[in-house]
């Protein structure tokens, strides 16, 4: 009886280790927001002013939209068409930084051509 409950014990702690998260929480889109760009800015191959300004219009877009998730206050299709408005701004200033080769390849890599998927359903 208490090797069936030894070995029952030994299975629930060796499942739970299987199941626990691993801690890279940011990695399946890529890393952390500060790796993404770093990352944009070595693909697009930038000189040290347009990686500065870059780095900047970045740093003000994150706060901009982190400020809008936090007011509860709007619903879900006004919260939508203001981000997608803050997009709008932050594309704007990037063709000012970027060279039109580089602010191409910057659109790709911002949006995917693939469509977007919704709980196994195109949208």
């Amino acid at each position: 009886m208490k090797k069936v409950i030894g070995l029952c014990l030994v299975l629930l702690i060796s499942s739970v280790s299987v199941f626990a998260q691993d801690g890279k929480r940011g990695a399946k889109k890529g890393g952390n927001p500060a790796q993404r760009c770093e990352k944009m800015i070595a693909d697009l191959k930038l000189d040290e002013k347009q990686a500065a300004d870059f780095r900047k219009v970045e740093a003000e877009f994150r706060e901009k939209m982190e400020a809008e998730r936090k007011q509860a206050d709007l619903d879900r299709r006004k919260m939508r068409e203001k981000m997608m408005s803050l997009r709008d701004d932050r594309d704007a200033e990037m063709k000012k930084i970027l060279t039109e080769d580089q602010y191409k390849q910057y659109l790709e890599k911002q949006r995917p051509q693939s469509p977007r998927k919704r709980h196994g359903r195109k949208e």
